[in-house]
C-alpha cells in the first residue's frame, strides 16, 4: 500500500488512482474479458476473483513477502474518467518489476506506454530507483514491442535477478534509467553480480 499525498497522479492523457477494492465492480467489464488474458498465465478472473485481487493489492505485500513493496494503480482516461486498465510495480532490492493490463478496446492507443512512462517517473522520483524489469510470454509480440519502444532490452538468463512474475518460458526485459544509453549493458552486468 502506498501513500500518495503530494504525488502527481496524472499524465498527458491519463489519470491514476491507487487500486482499491471499490474499483473492482467498475473494472469487471474490461478486466474480466478472456481476450485480455490471452498472453497471461492463469484463467480469466471472475468478478469475485477480481474483487479478491484488488483487495490484496489495496492491502499491499503480505507478511511472507515483507521485503517487497507493491504499487498498484487504476488507470482512467483524463477527460472522461473512463476506467481503461491498471499498472503495477513490485519494488524489491532497489529495482522495480512492472506490469500492465488494459481492456482490449484500449489497445493500440499508446495508453500502456504512457502509463509505464508515468510509473517509471513516479518510482524514480519518489524511491530513487532506476532499474526496471518486466516479464513477457514469448508469443506476446505486442508487449515486447511496447517494452522495446520504452527502451527495454532483452536480458540474458544469467543476468536475471529474483523476479516475482516470472513463469517458465517467459522472456525477460530490463531498463536502466540513464542519460547515457551505452551504460545500460555495463549496468546490467553490475546488477547481475550484485543481485545473485
Amino acid at each position: 500500500m502506498s501513500t500518495n499525498s503530494g504525488l502527481n497522479l496524472v499524465s498527458e492523457r491519463l489519470r491514476y488512482e491507487p487500486i482499491h477494492r471499490s474499483h473492482a465492480s467498475e473494472f469487471e467489464r474490461i478486466l474480466c474479458d478472456p481476450l485480455v488474458y490471452r498472453f497471461i498465465e492463469g484463467a480469466c478472473p471472475t468478478p469475485a476473483d477480481l474483487l479478491s485481487s484488488f483487495t490484496r493489492k489495496e492491502m499491499g505485500a503480505p507478511s511472507e513477502r515483507s521485503d517487497e513493496r507493491w504499487l498498484d494503480y487504476a488507470v482512467r482516461l483524463g477527460g472522461s474518467g473512463l476506467a481503461i486498465g491498471r499498472i503495477e510495480a513490485t519494488i524489491l532490492e532497489k529495482r522495480a518489476e512492472v506490469a500492465y493490463l488494459f481492456g482490449t478496446d484500449f489497445w493500440g492507443h499508446g495508453y500502456a506506454t504512457e502509463g509505464i512512462r508515468w510509473l517509471h517517473a513516479l518510482i524514480n522520483t519518489t524511491l530513487d530507483i532506476q532499474e526496471f524489469w518486466a516479464t513477457v510470454m514469448p508469443n506476446n509480440t505486442r508487449s515486447m514491442r511496447l517494452l522495446e519502444s520504452l527502451g527495454y532490452l532483452e536480458a540474458p538468463a544469467e543476468t536475471w535477478p529474483r523476479l516475482t512474475s516470472y513463469d517458465p518460458g517467459d522472456r525477460v526485459f530490463y531498463y536502466i534509467e540513464s542519460s547515457n544509453r551505452d551504460l545500460q549493458t555495463t549496468s546490467l552486468r553490475s546488477v547481475s553480480e550484485i543481485g545473485r
